[in-house]
């Protein structure tokens, strides 16, 4: 159990450098007053990763029922919180750069690599159930494998389109089925 609590440690200690490093890029933002140029679906996808990973931290906590892991099992429970802090950082530009910062244009030119860390997540937690045994799989139920396909026709549609309003859309449903699995796990506690 105090190995698990260990290893849990250093995942959490991720998962606060995620959080720390997108608040205060947004602390930066603010900071810059008027020269922040504001941009509604960057805002979106901000909301979306806090979330994300304090609900994911919040989730280490079922590791006390967990009776014992293995190397390659850690490796993996590490993907998803490392994916995560880079995409908290792709998301912002460079907190020193001069001048007026235009989210907008920065979100368009990272897009691509957005989605693509999104789908890096997936992936990841389907590599982490995989090696949680075939049984584990099994459990997890068509909902989990519907959902892994839901995020992967997101992040495609996302990559491939140019539209504000599809972005715009995408954002919403990504924020809105989070939203949904957050408050199934507040009602599941």
């Amino acid at each position: 159990m105090e190995k698990l609590s260990y290893l849990a440690t250093f995942i959490s200690l991720i998962y606060g450098l995620g959080v720390a490093n997108l608040l205060a890029h947004l602390a930066s933002l603010i900071k810059r007053g008027r020269e922040a140029d504001w941009y509604w679906i960057h805002t979106l996808w901000c909301i979306y990763l806090l979330l994300l990973m304090a609900s994911m931290w919040w989730t280490l906590q079922s590791w006390d029922e967990v009776a014992h892991i293995g190397y390659l099992s850690y490796l993996s429970l590490l993907l998803s919180p490392s994916i995560l802090f880079i995409a908290s950082d792709v998301l912002f530009p460079e907190r020193g750069q001069q001048g007026n910062v235009d989210l907008r244009t920065h979100f368009l030119a990272v897009k691509n690599r957005l989605f693509l860390l999104m789908i890096a997540l997936a992936v990841a937690d389907e590599l982490d159930s995989l090696l949680k045994g075939w049984q584990h799989v099994v459990e997890l139920g068509p909902v989990y494998w519907v959902t892994q396909v839901y995020w992967y026709v997101l992040s495609i549609i996302g990559m491939r389109t140019r539209s504000e309003r599809t972005l715009g859309v995408l954002a919403c449903m990504a924020l809105l089925a989070l939203v949904a699995s957050l408050s199934q796990l507040a009602i599941g506690q």
